[in-house]
């Protein structure tokens, strides 16, 4: 065990002093150790799958970052959403299931949590991701009100069927990886 004495035990948030080179609301770029870096709270993904009907829900959303590079206004996402201050990953993913989705779950319904996973290299935060698998008695359906960004009342969930899965265009990596992880889950 002597071998193992200069290990020491990972923690969620190690306390550093940040070279800021620049912040706002959303973001920080950061220096450390000669890169720089972009720093956001983690992230949430949830991908519901209504079991009866044998749909996944996601969404058909207007992204200002993908509309900037490709010009297309609208972009087919996985369900996310920022880690608000104080919130537990499945705490965020139950918001953002009622604000983008309309959909409140039961207490005890079964989210089913993967491996957290950074974004990129370049990038300081992770996403936390979910899928829930949902029988019609594990929920109801509310009005999705979004977070009150412009962005997001463009937006809208869409329900897609299973058989569908392999030919959605997904827009962005983690899209497309949740999609390729929900063909083996169900």
């Amino acid at each position: 065990m002597k071998k193992f004495t200069k290990l020491r035990k990972s923690s969620n948030s190690p306390k550093r002093r940040e070279n800021i080179l620049y912040s706002d609301d959303y973001i920080k770029l950061l220096s450390y150790e000669g890169w720089s870096m972009v720093s956001e709270n983690d992230m949430i993904i949830v991908v519901p799958y209504l079991i009866e009907s044998n749909e996944v829900i996601l969404r058909y959303e207007y992204i200002p970052t993908f509309k900037y590079v490709d010009g297309q206004e609208y972009h087919i996402t996985v369900l996310s959403g920022g880690i608000e201050k104080g919130e537990e990953p499945l705490m965020a993913a139950i918001r953002e299931l009622e604000e983008e989705a309309g959909i409140v779950v039961r207490d005890d319904s079964k989210f089913e949590s993967m491996k957290p996973l950074f974004v990129s290299k370049g990038n300081c935060n992770k996403y936390h991701t979910f899928f829930l698998p949902l029988h019609e008695k594990d929920y109801y359906q509310v009005k999705a009100k979004g977070d009150g960004s412009k962005s997001e009342a463009k937006s809208k969930s869409i329900k897609i069927n299973y058989k569908n899965i392999g030919s959605v265009n997904s827009s962005d990596l983690i899209t497309e990886y949740m999609l390729l992880l929900i063909k083996d889950l169900i």
